[in-house]
C-alpha cells in the first residue's frame, strides 16, 4: 500500500525561484530559466530564459509564459 502520493503540481511548486528546463511540444525545443510562478493548469512564468534547439544554445528570450498544455517535461537544472 502506498503511504502517500505526491501530486506533480506540488513538485513544480517546490521548484519556485530555481532554475528549470522546460521541454515544449514545438519541435523538441527546450527553454531554460528561473521559475517565477506556476498555476493549477501548470502554466509557467520564467525569467532569464534561454532557448535551446536540438541541445544547441539559441536565443535569449528574457521573460516568457508557457501554457501548460504545451509542456512535455519540467526538470530542475543541476
Amino acid at each position: 500500500m502506498v503511504a502517500s502520493i505526491v501530486l506533480p503540481i506540488k513538485k513544480v511548486y517546490a521548484l519556485l525561484d530555481s532554475k528549470i528546463i522546460v521541454e515544449i511540444k514545438d519541435e523538441r525545443r527546450k527553454l531554460q530559466g528561473r521559475l517565477v510562478a506556476v498555476d493549477e493548469y501548470l502554466n509557467v512564468h520564467l525569467e532569464e530564459t534561454t532557448e535551446f534547439i536540438n541541445d544547441s544554445r539559441g536565443r535569449t528570450l528574457g521573460t516568457v509564459v508557457i501554457r501548460g498544455n504545451n509542456i512535455l517535461t519540467i526538470a530542475p537544472t543541476l
